[in-house]
C-alpha cells in the first residue's frame, strides 16, 4: 500500500518524482506558489491538484502519511541575506511547514535545505519537531554520489511521529563510514570526468568552473546549480571545442529529470533556469530507505 504524500514547496516536482520512483509513495497534493512551476507540475502530474499558498493550506489527521518539502533557502544560504529561519521572510516559511505537520500528524516528514542549514537553523527545526512530538534524524547528501555530475550538498531531515527505535541507523551512517564505502565514493567521482554526454549528439562535454580568482578550471562535475546562473553562469562547458553555458536540458539531467520535463509547459528560458530544486536520485534513495523502514 502506497504512502500518501503532501508535497510542499513543490517546485517542478523533484520530490514527488524521486519518491514515486522508489515504489512506495503516491503524491495526492502539491503546494507551489510560482506560476511557471505550477505549469510544469500540471503538465507532468495532471491528476494531482496544486495549491498555491501554503498559508491557506490545512491538513486533517491521517489525511497524509508523509509531508515533504524543501522550504525556501534564501535567508539561510551563504549567498542570501542571512536573515535566518526565524526572522527571514522566505525561510521563515518553515513555520508553516511545522504547522501542517502538527495539524496533520503524518507518520513521517522529510525536510530538505542547503548545507548552510547545519549552522543556520537545523537546531531550530529539531527543537520544533521535538515540541510537536516527532523524533528526527538527519544527514547531508551530495548529488555527485548519486549518478549525476553535480556537486550539490543538501541537508535532509526525516522526522518520525512514532519515534525511532533504539539502534536504528536510518541513514546508514555506520556503513557509509567504512573505508570500502569511501573508496567506492571516490571512484564514482573519478568516473564523471568528461563523460556527461548530450543524448542527442553523443558528444562529450567538460565542465569549467569559475574559481575565486575568476580563472576557469576544468572539473569533472558541475558546481551547484543556481537561479542566478541565468545572469552570471558559474559553470561553462567545453563542447566541440567551444565554451558555452549549461543549457536547460543539461540542467534537467544534472538534477536527474527526463529531458522532456519542460516540453509543452510554455515557460521561458529564464524561468527554466530558476527550476533547480531536488536531485531526483537522491530523493529516490531516501524514499527507498523510508519505504523499507515502513514495511518492517
Amino acid at each position: 500500500m502506497s504512502l500518501k504524500v503532501l508535497d510542499l514547496f513543490s517546485g517542478i516536482g523533484g520530490f514527488t518524482l524521486g519518491l514515486e520512483s522508489s515504489g512506495y509513495f503516491n503524491t495526492v497534493k502539491f503546494c507551489e506558489i510560482e506560476p511557471h512551476c505550477q505549469k510544469v507540475l500540471n503538465k507532468n502530474f495532471p491528476s494531482i491538484p496544486v495549491v498555491a499558498d501554503i498559508n491557506e493550506l490545512h491538513a486533517s489527521v491521517d489525511e497524509y502519511d508523509v509531508m515533504c518539502g524543501g522550504f525556501p533557502c534564501q535567508d539561510i544560504s551563504i549567498a542570501g541575506k542571512n536573515a535566518g529561519i526565524i526572522n527571514g521572510k522566505r525561510s521563515g516559511l518553515w513555520g508553516q511547514f511545522k504547522r501542517l505537520i502538527e495539524e496533520g500528524k503524518p507518520k513521517y516528514a522529510i525536510i530538505e535545505n542547503v548545507s548552510a542549514l547545519l549552522n543556520r537553523g537545523l537546531s531550530k527545526i529539531l527543537q520544533d519537531l521535538h515540541e510537536i512530538g516527532y523524533d528526527a534524524t538527519w544527514t547531508m547528501f551530495d548529488s555527485k554520489y548519486f549518478g549525476v555530475p553535480q556537486r550539490r550538498r543538501r541537508v535532509y531531515v526525516v522526522a518520525f511521529r512514532d519515534g525511532i527505535p533504539t539502534g536504528t541507523d536510518f541513514f546508514q551512517l555506520a556503513e557509509r563510514d567504512l573505508p570500502q564505502c569511501r573508496k567506492k565514493v571516490e571512484a564514482v567521482c573519478a568516473e564523471f570526468k568528461n563523460n556527461f554526454k548530450e543524448k542527442t549528439t553523443g558528444r562529450d562535454i567538460s565542465f569549467y568552473t569559475y574559481q575565486r580568482s575568476n580563472a576557469l578550471a576544468e572539473c569533472g562535475v558541475s558546481s551547484t546549480l543556481a537561479k542566478r546562473d541565468y545572469k552570471s553562469a558559474t559553470d561553462l562547458v567545453l563542447d566541440d571545442g567551444c565554451l558555452r553555458r549549461v543549457i536547460p536540458v543539461e540542467r534537467l539531467r544534472l538534477q536527474g529529470f527526463p529531458d522532456t520535463w519542460f516540453d509543452g509547459c510554455n515557460i521561458s528560458i529564464k524561468q527554466q533556469f530558476t527550476c533547480n530544486g531536488m536531485t531526483v536520485p537522491v530523493v529516490k534513495h531516501i524514499g527507498e530507505l523510508l519505504g523499507e523502514y515502513d514495511t518492517i
